[in-house]
């Protein structure tokens, strides 16, 4: 539990820190954003549901999501 709680509060001030660079003309806001969002997968479960919801409701965000896990799960079965 503390776990979970520690990994949602680290991956919450990430994603806020990558909120504020967003605007800035460096482009480092949104890959804090994608570790911030990422960290707070590993915690929750709620997480994941509110973002698979909102990834149902814009289908071009789907197909992103899909190209990277089916990526991920590539690099996984390359390493066994």
């Amino acid at each position: 539990m503390l776990k979970k709680s520690l990994l949602l509060g680290i991956g919450g001030v990430v994603f806020v820190i990558g909120m504020i660079l967003f605007p800035l003309p460096v482009p480092f806001g949104l890959p804090v954003m994608i570790i911030g969002l990422a960290i707070m997968f590993k915690a929750s479960n709620q997480v994941k549901r509110k973002v698979i919801r909102l990834a149902d409701k814009h289908p071009r965000s789907r197909e992103v999501w899909q190209k990277i896990r089916k990526h991920r799960l590539r690099k996984k079965q390359q390493r066994l």
